[in-house]
């Protein structure tokens, strides 16, 4: 998949997430994918059960469903960030703290490192486009 694709595909999302209350990021490179979905619990398991379900997607993983105090994520219906493109020192650097890895592999994250490096990076991507 590339990333253009993925950018169509989100986008066509948006207005199904935004009528659900989802709210996201999602990391893409080299064909692996890394997500947070934000909402109600019924509108985030439907969501999800609908990706797992999709023929362009294999070996799904959920690593945790929590209950959160606030979202991290709540501008964002479902941002969208090519781990190959950008800021790579500074990605790298925040992978390296959160996981002890500059490889993105979402595969060999715990659900905690999973879920600070992309609190992290939606931080840095922020700071970058001036949010």
């Amino acid at each position: 998949m590339t990333y253009s694709t993925l950018v169509d595909i989100m986008s066509q999302a948006h207005t199904r997430n935004m009528a659900q209350g989802i709210t996201g990021i999602l990391c893409y490179g080299s064909g692996q994918f890394l997500q947070a979905l934000e909402g109600e619990r019924a509108a985030v398991t439907a969501l999800y059960h609908r990706i797992a379900g999709d023929r362009r997607h294999d070996d799904c993983q959920l690593i945790s469903v929590d209950e959160i105090a606030s979202r991290a994520f709540p501008e964002w219906t479902m941002k969208v960030v090519n781990w190959e493109d950008g800021d790579m020192a500074r990605r790298r650097a925040l992978l390296q703290a959160d996981t002890g890895s500059d490889m993105f592999t979402p595969g060999t994250m715990t659900a905690t490192q999973a879920s600070a490096f992309l609190v992290h990076l939606a931080e840095l991507e922020r700071e970058l486009s001036g949010d």
